[in-house]
Order: C-alpha cells, then structure tokens, then sequence
C-alpha cells in the first residue's frame, strides 16, 4: 500500500463494513476529527509516537482489520508512529540542563523500514526486554550519571 492510499484505504473498509466515525470516536475516546484527519492522511493534528500508533491500533480494531500489519504501515509511511525516543529523550534532556550526546538512529539497511532488516519475526524469535536494573543502569549510562 502507499502512503497516499492509508488513510483512504481504511475509510473505505469502514464504510464497507458499515461503522461510523461516531461509533468510532465514541468507542475509542479518540476525537472524531482526528479520525477525519487519518482518513485523508492529515496528521497535523495528531501526537506522536506511542499515542498515534494506539489510536491506529485502536481504530483498526474498531473496523476489524489486523492492528499489527495497520500499525506497522503507519509507522513506515507517517512520522508521527515514529517508535525511537530520541525527540522525547532530547526534549526531557533540554527540560533538566543536560547536553545530550546519544543518538537514537535507525540501522542503515533499514531503508525506511522502521524494522530493521525488513524481516518479519515471529513473536517467538523477539529478544526478551532487558530486565529493569539492565534498563536503569543503560539509562544511567546514556544520560552521563553512571
């Protein structure tokens, strides 16, 4: 799918099957013209990061297509489903009077495929998260107290 045909993609199956944007809106808690907006790829309105993909995940559920693949699709195509932190951690950064050195880039054969290596793995083959002291002490790290 292409980018211009996201958002109108999913309108159409909306309409297919018959739900509103006020149902929508109203089963999701996500305001109507938000819902608008992503039906015609307008997303300057939208949040970033981890609020835009739970509204996508959100609003595939609510019209019964794979949130996975509509989530992954959106982050792809629209910088808003963004999954790197770096905007947050930079502006956290700014708001305490640290100099932030880290970067938080994506793997150069990434291509635009926030995925890495553009290959689908299954749930089983994920590397578990870090456990929270693993966490802790990188975060520590990277923000130059450790």
């Amino acid at each position: 799918m292409t980018r211009d045909a996201f958002g109108p993609n999913l309108r159409r199956i909306r309409i297919q099957r018959g739900v509103s944007l006020d149902q929508i809106s109203e089963s999701t808690k996500i305001a109507r013209n938000l819902l608008v907006g992503l039906e015609q790829n307008d997303f300057s309105h939208w949040p970033f990061g981890i609020y835009a993909r739970a509204y996508i995940r959100q609003y595939a559920y609510a019209i019964g297509v794979d949130p996975d693949a509509t989530v992954d699709e959106f982050c792809r195509s629209f910088p808003q489903g963004d999954r790197r932190v770096l905007r947050v951690v930079r502006e956290h950064a700014e708001i305490v009077g640290h100099d932030l050195a880290w970067k938080d880039e994506p793997p150069g054969s990434a291509d635009g495929d926030r995925r890495g290596d553009g290959r689908k793995r299954s749930k089983a083959s994920r590397t578990p998260p870090p456990s929270a002291d693993t966490f802790f002490s990188r975060l520590l790290r990277v923000l130059g107290k450790a």
